[in-house]
């Protein structure tokens, strides 16, 4: 059953269908989130000794922090569209999923939601990825230098 619903925002009908795999890949993409977070979290531990040292400690606070937020955000969302899956669910059974003008809306505000908390995570990543090159590019210039370019160093 291919049921059309309007919706305002794009000026045309998405079917119920489109609707459910909306939420799917909100679903698929919070989860990977979720993910790279833990990923991001381990990337930063590691690090986190040197980046104290050349003095990013508030940056990694501030980092910290933000990740706390974005699971919970994540967290909530998930709840959130789980919870408009069994609306969506509800509504077909009742063949009323059309008519519902308050679904739709709320189906757009999760939408902005969605795109809204991938963006900040994006952000987030990107800030996370730079201290860290930070720290992997002042780490190298403590290096010392091998045995074969000893040499080539003490021609200079």
């Amino acid at each position: 059953m291919k049921t059309k619903i309007k919706k305002d925002w794009f000026g045309r009908e998405k079917s119920t269908e489109e609707l459910h795999h909306d939420s799917k890949l909100w679903m698929s993409e919070i989860r990977f989130i979720k993910d790279e977070i833990r990923f991001l979290e381990h990337l930063l531990s590691a690090n986190y000794i040197d980046c104290i040292a050349i003095g990013l400690h508030k940056k990694i606070e501030e980092s910290v922090n933000q990740i706390s937020t974005e699971k919970k955000v994540g967290t909530t969302l998930i709840n959130l569209i789980n919870e408009h899956e069994k609306i969506l669910s509800e509504l077909i059974k009742n063949e009323s999923a059309t008519s519902n003008t308050n679904f739709i809306e709320n189906h757009k505000k999760l939408e902005i939601e969605v795109n809204a908390y991938i963006n900040k995570y994006k952000d987030l990543k990107q800030q996370i990825f730079k201290i860290v090159e930070n720290v992997m590019r002042k780490k190298e210039q403590k290096k010392l230098p091998n045995s074969k370019e000893i040499p080539k160093l003490l021609d200079r």
